[in-house]
């Protein structure tokens, strides 16, 4: 059974994110400790808000539930629902995410200034709005 407040929450919160990270875009060159730390979160979150959709999408889609976070994601692109190119971007951000969380010390500052200076963060919420459109 589909959940609104879920779906909204998770709406919202990458909204939030967005603009943050659109934030810290434009002050790019200006960057402070506080900053690269607002970018980190902001991404964890962003991201982990993705892999907690997936895993709903999967739930709504599918009838499975799963607990790891990874497995929504590999049970949609087995069943065709996440393409191929999204599949593997998705993997990479979830690494990426591992990274955050668990290797804080080794996250690469460089890494984070590129994904804030591209805009990568946006195709979170592209894949996101994707994986809605689903239910």
């Amino acid at each position: 059974m589909r959940d609104k407040a879920y779906e909204q929450e998770i709406e919202l919160t990458q909204q939030e994110m967005i603009l943050v990270l659109d934030e810290l875009h434009d002050d790019l060159g200006s960057w402070k400790a506080r900053d690269i730390l607002a970018a980190q979160r902001a991404l964890q979150v962003l991201i982990e808000s993705m892999i907690g959709l997936s895993r709903y999408v999967y739930l709504i889609s599918f009838g499975v539930k799963v607990g790891r976070s990874r497995e929504g994601l590999d049970g949609l692109a087995k069943r065709g629902a996440l393409p191929k190119a999204d599949y593997e971007l998705a993997m990479k951000m979830v690494g990426f995410r591992n990274v955050l969380v668990h290797d804080y010390l080794d996250v690469n500052r460089k890494v984070i200034e590129s994904i804030v200076s591209k805009k990568s963060y946006l195709d979170i919420q592209r894949m996101s709005q994707d994986l809605s459109s689903r239910l």
